[in-house]
This record gives structure tokens, C-alpha cells and sequence, in this order.
């Protein structure tokens, strides 16, 4: 036996080993590296099972049953424009993410799926031509906020932008519920984060569907369920009593959208609605979306059946939290703060989505959309 040759075999042997277990080790490492969490954002993925579940649970009856969520509220009196007001950096450059057309057989594919609730619509629209007063309610306070009930009157039921907003249900430990919500880009649906998780019992809600052009109980265009939905890290970290500078510049969530029951995509159907952050805290805004109550907590007329909006300049009294003026509650969280907003034109942006309020005085909040919470969520998404 050559016992020279053997050596430096053994010590060959010996070498491949350890550049076998040092290869095994860094896939192992890159392996645990690509399944670490975000830890900007956190998620919840929905199962094909549980989309075709919400689909069969969210009949007509079960989405006008559904009781609006409660928006957060902080007591107390709001401090007027105080002289420690902190002003705005752009965390990032200001850019904007465009609005989209629904495909151009959608219409005609949604009323061959939901023929009912088109029936409706011509139903409706039958009866305004006939001379029946259908009021445009304007409310609110000259100088300080204009608002409408939108789509009541059906020629602006689904029009540009309004097809866009609609409402988004879902399952809590308690019942159902609703907020607002709007169809963005890649298939994503951008709402509020206290729609999607709940920072008291740290639990996601579920059952998400959203309802797109949703008018006094038809659903001309479906209702789509979730896929996956995103929320802050930091949003579901906080804890205590709710406070408007605190927690409103995390309060927002996306999900990512399945099919409706006719097979088609949500952007497909509906189109989607621009967004832009980055942007000063003062914009010429409308804030659209199914309020249940007003800003004293009373209950409207025709509680949650149609889109209101509320028209006003917004202020920035905290760090990365818009104001604005409006006389709309509990129903309307999740729903858009628009730029650019036009009746029949495929244009706008959204810059926020509605958080809290105070109690007894017509304002109300929501994040600024900036490179820390609207980013990192749409990056996770792919709107």
C-alpha cells in the first residue's frame, strides 16, 4: 500500500467536505434569509378555499347588513392650530402613480354576470327621468367644507371616479362590518389598517370582499375577495389609548385582490385610482366613502347605501397626518382623500385614506402618504 498516496487523497476528500457543508450552509443561510419577515410590513395570505368562502358568504342581503366599523376617535377638544404645528419633509421626492381605465368590454361583461343589479340601475334611472326629485343633499359649511351624496342620483353612480370607491366588508369576532375602500393599481385595494387588523385582540379580521360602485345594495360589478392583505408593523405594535398624531400616520392597509364570480380582475372591471406621496400637507382634496353616521356620531339618511364626499383644503396639524374639513363619520374609515378629482375623467390621485376623528367637531384625519407607509405597502403588494 502506497502510503503517500493516500494522504493527500484523504486530505482531498476532506476538503470537498467542507466546501459541500460550507455550500449547504450558505443555502441554508441565504434560504432563512429570503423567509424573513418584512419588518416594515406585515401580512396575511388568504386561501383559494377561503376567497371562494367569502364570495358565498357576502350575498346582497349579507353586504347591507354588515354595521360600519367604528372609526378610532380621540376625546378631548382639538388644540387650535397650535404654534408647535410640525412641518413636513418630504421623506422622498414627490411622485405620482397613475389613474387606469377598466377593460373595454367590462360593462358590457358585468351585466351579462350581475344582470339584477343593472336592472336596478335602469330601474332607477327610469324613475329620475319620469321627474322624481332626486336631491344632490348638499350639507356642510360654506368656507369651510362642501359635501354631497354622490352617487344617489344614478347618472353618477359609475362613472370615473366614482366606480373606483366602494365598500369593503369582512368578519370580525363580533359580527360584520364594513369601511371604505378604492380599486388601485395591480389588482390592490387600498383602505385603512384599522379595517384589516385589530390592535386590541392582535388579530387580522377576515372575510375581506370588496364592492366596488356598491349603491343601495347592488353591486353592479361584483364583489372581489382578498388574496393577501399588508399592514404596517408599526401600526400593529401600537397599543394604549388611540391618539390622532400617533396612530394615523400608520393607518393604512392594502390586499391584493382575487377574481369576482364572473372571473374578472378588479382593475379590469373597474379601472383604478392614481396615488401620489411626497406631496405638501395643503392639497385641494375629496374625500369619498359609505359614512354609516355623521361627525356627532347621529345616523344619516339612507345610512351606508351611497358614496359621499366631502370637499375641502387639507392642513397638516401633526407630523405626516392631514386635515380636512367634513361632516362625515364612522363608515367613511378607509375611504380615499383625492386630488384632481373630475366626474367622468380618468384622472386623480390618492394622497390618504381616512383614519379618525374627533367627536362633535366636523374634521377629519388621516396618514400622509410619504416613502414610510404607502411605499413599503405598495412595494409588498405590487401595486
Amino acid at each position: 500500500m502506497n502510503t503517500k498516496a493516500i494522504g493527500p487523497r484523504r486530505a482531498r476528500r476532506r476538503l470537498i467536505a467542507v466546501l459541500v457543508l460550507l455550500l449547504a450552509l450558505s443555502t441554508l443561510t441565504m434560504s432563512a434569509s429570503a423567509q424573513r419577515p418584512d419588518p416594515v410590513v406585515m401580512s396575511k395570505t388568504v386561501s383559494l378555499a377561503q376567497q371562494k368562502a367569502a364570495l358565498s358568504f357576502w350575498t346582497h342581503e349579507a353586504l347591507a347588513a354588515a354595521k360600519p366599523m367604528p372609526m378610532p376617535v380621540q376625546l378631548g377638544p382639538v388644540a387650535a392650530d397650535q404654534a408647535g404645528v410640525a412641518q413636513f419633509e418630504a421623506s422622498g421626492p414627490a411622485e405620482f402613480a397613475a389613474a387606469g381605465v377598466a377593460a373595454a368590454d367590462a360593462d358590457q361583461a358585468a351585466k351579462q354576470a350581475y344582470p339584477a343589479d343593472w336592472a336596478a340601475l335602469e330601474a332607477a334611472a327610469a324613475t329620475e327621468l319620469e321627474g322624481a326629485e332626486v336631491p344632490a343633499e348638499v350639507a356642510g359649511t360654506s368656507g369651510i367644507y362642501t359635501s354631497y351624496t354622490v352617487n344617489q342620483n344614478t347618472a353618477l353612480w359609475k362613472i370615473y371616479p366614482h366606480k373606483w370607491v366602494g365598500r369593503l366588508s369582512f368578519s370580525t369576532s363580533s359580527g360584520t362590518s364594513y369601511c371604505s375602500a378604492t380599486s388601485i393599481s395591480g389588482n390592490v385595494m387600498l383602505t385603512a389598517a384599522h379595517c384589516l387588523y385589530d390592535t386590541v385582540r392582535n388579530v387580522w379580521y377576515r372575510n375581506w370582499v370588496f364592492t366596488p360602485a356598491y349603491r343601495a345594495g347592488s353591486a353592479p360589478y361584483g364583489t372581489f375577495p382578498a388574496r393577501t392583505c399588508w399592514i404596517l408593523t408599526a401600526y400593529a405594535n401600537k397599543s394604549g389609548s388611540y391618539s390622532i398624531s400617533g396612530w394615523a400616520p400608520y393607518d393604512v392597509g392594502v390586499c391584493k385582490m382575487g377574481t369576482n364570480s364572473a372571473g374578472q380582475t378588479m382593475n379590469n372591471a373597474v379601472g383604478w385610482m392614481g396615488r401620489m406621496w411626497n406631496f405638501s400637507s395643503t392639497q385641494h382634496l375629496h374625500n369619498l366613502g359609505y359614512p354609516f353616521r355623521d361627525y356627532k356620531d347621529n345616523y344619516l339618511s339612507s345610512a351606508g347605501y351611497y358614496l359621499r364626499l366631502c370637499a375641502a383644503e387639507s392642513a397638516g396639524p401633526y407630523t405626516n397626518v392631514l386635515r380636512m374639513g367634513c361632516n362625515w363619520g364612522r363608515g367613511i374609515s378607509g375611504g380615499p382623500w383625492m386630488t384632481n378629482y373630475a366626474p367622468f375623467v380618468v384622472s386623480g390621485y390618492a394622497d390618504s385614506v381616512n383614519s379618525g376623528l374627533y367627536i362633535g367637531v366636523p374634521n377629519l384625519y388621516g396618514a400622509r402618504f410619504n416613502s414610510n407607509n404607502i411605499v413599503p405597502l405598495c412595494n409588498a403588494a405590487g401595486c
